[in-house]
Formats: structure tokens, sequence, C-alpha cells
């Protein structure tokens, strides 16, 4: 798996950069649970932990890491047959602000190779 981000991932601290990493690490691992039962990640559907929020074709996903409510903005695509993870956005949700879906949906009309061909691999394993 190799995870690729922007700009705003290499801003961020180095605590929210090793949670971001964490979330996507936990992520991958459950969709390739799917994966190992045949289930392609288009056709994961009913599962709020991997596509809790859908936006063009990015999806949300929530995830609690190192103490921060963390919402990411991701696409999933595999690249010769490496899996790779996009992160287009990030936030860290505090209390009952949802002012990160409006980020969110800036995206809806971008292709994920276009936000990949402009990132850096961030992490690799």
């Amino acid at each position: 798996m190799e995870l690729y981000a922007g700009k705003s991932y290499l801003r961020a601290s180095k605590d929210l950069q090793k949670a971001l990493v964490g979330a996507s690490t936990s992520l991958y691992e459950r969709i390739q649970s799917y994966e190992n039962q045949n289930i392609p990640f288009d056709n994961i559907y009913n599962d709020d932990k991997v596509k809790y929020d859908k936006h063009g074709r990015f999806y949300t996903y929530k995830a609690h890491k190192q103490n921060m409510q963390i919402r990411m903005l991701y696409a999933y695509i595999v690249m010769d047959g490496t899996a790779v993870i996009i992160i287009a956005d990030f936030a860290v949700k505090k209390k009952n602000n949802k002012e990160y879906i409006k980020s969110f949906d800036s995206v809806n009309s971008i292709d994920p190779i276009t936000i990949y061909n402009a990132s850096t691999c961030v992490y690799s394993c």
C-alpha cells in the first residue's frame, strides 16, 4: 500500500501526519479484508467505516487516532498492482463542527488521478 498526499499533509504537524498514516493503514486493512473475500472496493456498500460519505469519486473516512477525530477525504485506486490511497483533504473534527464538509465538496468534479499526479508518496508499506 502506498499513501499519496499533497502540500496540506506536508504542512501538518508531525502528530497529525502520524495520525493520518495510522488512519490510512487501518482503512487499507479494512479494504483488504473485503478484497480477501473477493469483494472489490467499488462493491463495498453499507460500511460507514470505509465509506462514510461520498464526494464525487472520493470518500470520507472517519478515524480516531492520537486523541483526534480525523475526517479524511480519500480515493482508493490500484496502480500497476499496488494499492494506493490518495488523501485529497483532511480535517480534525472538534465538537459538532461540520465545516469540513464544504471543503470536501470542492473535489466533487475532480478525478483522483489528477490529485495523484500532483501528490507525493508519503508512506509505503
